[in-house]
């Protein structure tokens, strides 16, 4: 633990660093409740230091469980910390604030506040950070902790974490060296095209924020709406892909790796899916009778409909778009994903390819018994191990879907509103379940649900981020000792 303890500091500055931008904030907007980030950042500190003083003379080893228990001890304390400015700040009380703290974190956008032209400008700030600093979060766990692990059966864990040289520690700098060029770049450059597009710089950092962490946290109540701009919408499609596709892929771009990155099918198709999916509600908004949609229209928000759900976003291009689709073809979406090493929920598009393949070898088994047949998506191989460890995590994923639907249902007005809540936690694409799938029928706000219910979301929402198996991981000893 002393370990962790260590590593924990260097976090704890970084979420100090961001309370400070957001009093920056409350300062420039002439703002009292600056002085709660201000105060909760001083505390921080305070305690990073104590634990950084009394830990820096004690050697520990940073080993496989430490790197869990540190992923694990982060994605659990720091809505912690961070829900104590936002409870001091808006009308919210702790355990709603934790649940919004939890929203942002994990890129859910399962927000309880709608008057956002209300929220101080600095809360405002501090959980599009938070959300931003979620899609860092995810990026540097799946790379540095779970793919090492093979959990849920994770691509390339030989090649890019796994590597018999390296140490936990060794590991954990590398996943940053990786991630934080690439993630920051994104960043800036959505900001920058937004900015250059009219929009200002502070909305403009909200909306990357969204869109490069696969958040549904807007800066503006009225959503994408409020933007108008066609070329805006452009953008943002633009970098919900990069959100929803692998950065290991996207540094293969940058280092112009062209024939290896075209190699990376998983990727490919999270584009092509989301495309196939945007031109077919484009054409069904075109064509649909008594409406008339210009085709521009239809085809600027009808891809703005298949990257936002492929890539969990959950944002609408328009009030209503979400609830013109089928259901049952939504959820599915969403329970996919993107792509594995991505801020995207879901179960991946890369173990779904995988099980693809799986399935038709074993067809083909039944017309040449003697066939050998290896498994491999594009470039990428799977394993026995890996396969077995593939659909393990699509197995405890629906099993996970069923008991939180079950454990929330008494708080729900139909079994439905429970199942397709308890599918926005996972896949963190909480704002599916703001749409009004039942027509007459209300379904409760967040922040109304009971506080047991708002438990069992938010507890949903950190094992969507940490790919489910982390239950099972706790308790499967020889995992440790591997």
């Amino acid at each position: 633990m002393i370990a962790v303890a260590q590593r924990s500091v260097l976090a704890a500055g970084v979420v100090a660093g961001f309370m400070l931008f957001a009093a920056l904030i409350g300062i420039a907007h002439g703002e009292r409740e600056m002085f709660a980030y201000v105060l909760t950042a001083a505390l921080i500190v305070f305690a990073a230091g104590a634990v950084h003083f009394g830990t820096r003379s004690q050697p520990a080893r940073f080993d496989r469980l430490s790197s869990y228990v540190l992923l694990v001890m982060l994605w659990v304390g720091i809505p912690v910390v961070a829900a104590i400015p936002v409870a001091m700040t808006t009308p919210l009380g702790p355990v709603d604030a934790w649940f919004e703290a939890v929203a942002a974190l994990t890129t859910t956008g399962a927000t309880q506040i709608h008057e956002i032209e209300n929220l101080p400008a600095s809360t405002l700030a501090w959980l599009l950070s938070l959300q931003w600093l979620g899609g860092l979060l995810t990026l540097v766990g799946f790379i540095a902790v779970l793919a090492p692990a093979g959990i849920g059966g994770l691509p390339d864990r030989a090649t890019h974490a796994a590597q018999h040289w390296q140490s936990e520690a060794t590991a954990l700098d590398d996943a940053l060296r990786q991630v934080l060029p690439i993630y920051v770049g994104a960043t800036l450059a959505c900001m920058l095209a937004l900015f250059a597009l009219g929009v200002s710089g502070f909305e403009a950092f909200g909306l990357a924020s969204a869109v490069v962490s696969t958040g549904g946290l807007l800066p503006d109540a009225d959503g994408i709406a409020a933007y108008g701009d066609e070329a805006v919408k452009i953008v943002l499609m633009v970098f919900m892909l990069i959100g929803g596709t692998s950065i290991l892929w996207h540094r293969m771009l940058v280092t112009r790796r062209f024939r290896l990155a075209l190699a990376q099918h998983e990727n490919l198709a999270v584009i092509a899916v989301a495309g196939m999916i945007g031109l077919l509600v484009a054409a069904a908004w075109f064509r649909a009778p008594g409406e008339e949609w210009p085709l521009t229209i239809a085809l600027e928000d009808g891809l703005f409909t298949g990257i936002s759900l492929v890539t969990t976003t959950g944002i609408e291009p328009h009030a209503g778009a979400f609830a013109s689709l089928p259901l049952s073809l939504v959820t599915l979406l969403v329970f996919v994903g993107g792509a594995s090493f991505s801020t995207s929920g879901g179960i991946k598009m890369y173990r779904l390819g995988q099980m693809v393949v799986q399935s038709i070898i074993e067809v083909e088994r039944l017309i040449h018994p003697h066939e050998v047949r290896p498994r491999r998506l594009g470039m990428q191989r799977a394993s026995l191990q890996t396969m077995k460890a593939i659909w393990l995590c699509f197995a405890v994923a629906c099993i996970c879907v069923v008991t939180l639907a079950a454990l929330i249902a008494p708080a729900m007005p139909s079994f439905e509103a429970a199942y397709v809540a308890a599918i926005a936690v996972l896949t963190n694409a909480g704002p599916i379940y703001l749409v009004p799938w039942q027509p007459g029928v209300i379904w409760p706000e967040w922040g109304t649900l009971p506080v047991y219910a708002q438990v069992v979301l938010a507890a949903g929402m950190i094992l969507g981020r940490l790919e489910i198996l982390v239950a099972l991981g706790l308790v499967h000893f020889a995992w440790w000792r591997g």
